[in-house]
């Protein structure tokens, strides 16, 4: 664990409402992850293909499982990660 990148920007910010002290941060740097409330930060957006802009978390009532966690990037595209931001999927727009 470590800390976020000096001087870094941070446009989003998404607590888990299951696990308070899970935090995520999203901005230029990239998206990182915190398992103790922002002490120390881990790089959590492996995967994901440019800048996020945005980070929010979908809870189903009563979900044990991690939340749904969605990305949005600078170029417009969303991802989602169902495992606490391990991996990342695209979301594909239908039409």
């Amino acid at each position: 664990m470590g800390s976020l990148p000096i001087n870094t920007m941070v446009r989003a910010i998404a607590v888990d409402p299951g696990k308070p002290q899970r935090v995520y941060a999203a901005g230029p740097a990239g998206l990182f992850r915190s398992d103790d409330a922002g002490l120390t930060w881990e790089k959590a957006g492996e995967g994901l293909a440019g800048e996020p802009l945005a980070v929010t978390l979908g809870t189903p009532p009563g979900a044990a499982t991690p939340p749904t966690l969605f990305a949005v990037l600078t170029d417009g595209s969303v991802w989602r990660s169902l495992d606490g931001a391990t991996t990342w999927q695209r979301i594909e727009a239908s039409r």
